[in-house]
């Protein structure tokens, strides 16, 4: 995304697309679906309908832009149609009649889709950020429109007045409605810290019993009125810091390389692209819905680009232990990710006799050093180690540990990708990170992971995930003391799994 775009305004790329420029318009599906995919995901929590309400947003805002009057408020009016589009996605869902006791248009969601995991997953949240995440469910489903829209302000991508514009309230009713939002989300991370914590406390057991573990209003009051009586759970909640700075400069979700409206974007491309003339006309004219989705398909192309790149840099899971020294082949796999570096075999010294023919006396016997072999040079994955440590001293931070555990997870999954041609967080079975942390016996109470595909040299994987963004952030989280990398090899390059975690024992 160009500094123009990312400023907020992207005036000259708007006036461009309003003018006709083809490239200039998929450049604003490119730029903007990952904003409108966000605001959609988070107002419907992860609901079927998503990919649609994108797709329908998207298609709405090309159609109107000979209509904008002022391209530098393109990105106000976006999600004001995305917000459009939610509500109307709502009446749609009310308003269908239930027959056989099942609501045919209006389907239930996904729990895989679940825009909660996926934000923590894909954006691989954990300590206060993940518990942030975790009390929107205990949200009001009144506000839910709001905190799509107010996730974005805390992260700075939009503005006070743009969310007010968007929910069509005035400024000052809007600051009321937010104010109340964040109360709720706040006595909503009390709850999942008390619900999370081991061992729980007897008197909340006893509370809650009959809980099905589904966050709604009513247990989230009767949860909150017993920490507010407990001086054990009570206590909870003084370290909470302010969910705005947890949430500054969060990136935006992205979008899963499996989502029906990217796919649906790429079927598109190969189908209208060659069948449907370049769309033609002036000032922004279309040659109908084919050449419109033909737009889409290829500014999606681009997000699609974009969506692998964040997923290099965005997830932490589990970190595995030291691999054994190897040759320095970038792409090659460690070869027993269980064993452990040996040190150099030390220089020694004998006295060697020099061999003379029988009858020459034999000269004094000499000292001769013996010298081993060079030692192999530190395997691909010590090497990477090695370079997060001396980032993490210069932020303050202990170095961490190659984990046993955590090489066994992140091995594995690296191994997994590539042998089933995925490239996620969650595999194909919908098993997580967390999941995987466990399986592999690490009690874990922080965990993060980050993931790559292409490079083989350790410095080139390293300097991707300094990209001021999450990637970084984990590498550098003093929190974290424990680290596993997997490395496999597949027809995409190499496969890269960094592991990190802060151990419960």
């Amino acid at each position: 995304m160009n500094a123009d775009v990312q400023n907020g305004t992207g005036t000259t790329l708007v006036r461009a697309a309003q003018a006709g420029d083809r490239q200039a318009q998929e450049a604003l599906v490119a730029a903007w679906l990952p904003l409108v995919y966000n605001v959609a995901g988070r107002a419907l929590d992860g609901h079927a309908d998503v990919d649609d309400v994108a797709q329908e947003t998207m298609i709405r805002a090309l159609d109107g832009l000979d209509g904008l009057r002022e391209p530098e408020s393109f990105r106000s009016w976006l999600v004001a149609i995305t917000m459009n589009q939610v509500r109307r996605r709502h009446t749609v869902g009310l308003q269908q009649p239930t027959v056989g006791g099942l609501d045919e248009t209006w389907e239930l969601a996904d729990p895989r889709a679940d825009f909660t995991d996926l934000t923590i997953l894909r954006l691989g949240l954990s300590g206060q950020r993940r518990e942030v995440a975790e009390a929107t469910r205990w949200l009001d489903p009144d506000d839910r429109e709001l905190l799509a829209l107010w996730w974005l302000e805390a992260g700075g991508e939009l503005t006070r007045a743009e969310l007010a514009e968007a929910l069509d309230l005035t400024p000052q009713h809007a600051a009321v409605r937010v104010q109340r939002m964040k109360k709720q989300l706040e006595a909503g991370r009390v709850v999942v810290r008390a619900l999370g914590a081991y061992p729980r406390c007897p008197e909340l057991a006893d509370a809650t019993a009959g809980f099905d573990g589904t966050p709604n209003s009513v247990w989230r009051k009767r949860i909150a009125r017993h920490i507010r009586g407990c001086a054990t759970c009570d206590r909870l909640g003084r370290d909470l810091f302010p969910a705005e700075g947890l949430l500054a400069g969060l990136a935006l979700v992205p979008i899963p390389l499996g989502s029906p409206a990217l796919l649906h974007f790429q079927h598109t491309a190969a189908t209208v692209a060659t069948a449907t003339p370049t769309a033609a006309g002036t000032h922004g004219g279309w040659a109908g819905t084919a050449a419109r989705k033909a737009v889409l398909a290829s500014g999606t192309a681009a997000v699609v680009a974009v969506t692998a790149l964040a997923l290099v840099w965005s997830h932490p899971a589990e970190s595995p232990r030291e691999a054994a020294p190897e040759p320095t082949t970038p792409s090659a796999a460690p070869d027993t990710p269980t064993a452990v570096a040996t040190p150099a075999a030390p220089v020694t010294l004998a006295a060697t006799p020099t061999e003379t023919p029988t009858g020459t006396p034999t000269p004094t016997p000499s000292p001769t050093a013996t010298r081993p072999s060079a030692p192999p040079p530190p395997s691909p994955e010590r090497q990477l180690v090695d370079l997060v440590n001396a980032e993490r001293a210069k932020a303050g931070c202990a170095p961490l540990r190659i984990d046993p555990r955590l090489h066994a997870a992140a091995q594995k999954h690296a191994d997994d990708m590539v042998a089933r041609g995925f490239f996620d967080h969650v595999n194909p079975d919908g098993v997580r990170t967390d999941a995987r942390f466990t399986a592999a016996g690490y009690r874990w109470s922080q965990w993060g992971e980050n993931l790559d595909r292409g490079p083989t040299a350790p410095a080139a994987v390293f300097t991707r995930w300094m990209d001021g963004g999450i990637h970084q952030s984990n590498m550098l989280d003093c929190g974290f003391k424990d680290v596993g990398i997997g490395l496999a090899t597949g027809p995409g390059g190499a496969y890269w799994t960094q592991d990190l975690g802060a151990s419960l024992s």
